[in-house]
């Protein structure tokens, strides 16, 4: 985690008004000393004090991702973020636990700072399962008109009103393979899937398809699934 500091205040002074979402993607061959060791790293001072959501995802049918496991902290703006970095750096029970105990029973497989450039408002902290589509865009500004479109129309017709979905990308500890990601929030897995099929069965969704073919390629689609909050 040390390393990723120094790089990840650097882009504190980029100007982005939106939230700010930590990955670190790890694989995992005992969960549940993975989850005991949160619960203790989130029972320091600095756990306690730190503004941001904190949640351990476990990933389902994941296409070339090797990580078994995702934890998650998502920051409400620049100050949350820099606050927590600049604390972990402080605490030296926060390090021990985190650079010990965790990466003792853990793989780091990948760490990225992550942040929204388009999604409907809703939260996504209320969905416990996600669907989650790795892209290489060229056109950004095409391929986001274009999802705009293509969701306004699908959301009360699929039933997903209330859900959270959104166009993201990362922003520091970018993958080569994918310039941006879409995610898409459900309350369960059989909704997700059910909702999953139906869009993409949909003829507006192959529409968009073939408008959008020529600016994204589809690297990678997922399923992460909230394991706890903590």
């Amino acid at each position: 985690m040390k390393k990723l500091i120094l790089s990840l205040l650097f882009f504190y002074s980029l100007s982005i008004n939106a939230q700010y979402c930590l990955f670190f993607d790890i694989k995992v061959d005992e969960p549940e000393m993975v989850v005991s060791a949160m619960n203790e790293l989130m029972m320091t001072d600095w756990g306690k004090n730190i503004e941001a959501t904190k949640s351990l995802f476990t990933y389902g049918p994941n296409g070339t991702n090797e990580a078994t496991h995702s934890i998650q902290f998502c920051f409400p703006n620049e100050a949350a973020f820099e606050n927590a970095f600049i604390s972990y750096g402080q605490s030296g029970e926060a390090q021990l636990i985190w650079e010990r105990k965790l990466q003792g029973f853990s793989e780091d497989i990948s760490q990225s700072l992550n942040t929204p450039i388009w999604y409907n408002g809703e939260d996504w902290a209320e969905d416990n399962v996600f669907m989650i589509y790795q892209l290489e865009v060229s056109n950004p500004s095409l391929y986001i008109e274009e999802f705009q479109s293509l969701s306004k129309k699908l959301e009360k017709k699929l039933g997903i009103e209330g859900n959270s979905y959104g166009i993201a990308m990362p922003i520091v500890g970018k993958n080569s393979e994918f310039t941006h990601f879409v995610w898409q929030g459900y309350p369960d897995i059989k909704t997700a899937l059910s909702i999953t099929k139906s869009m993409f069965s949909d003829p507006l969704f192959a529409e968009f398809s073939k408008k959008v073919s020529g600016s994204r390629k589809v690297i990678n689609t997922l399923m992460s699934i909230r394991v706890m909050d903590f």
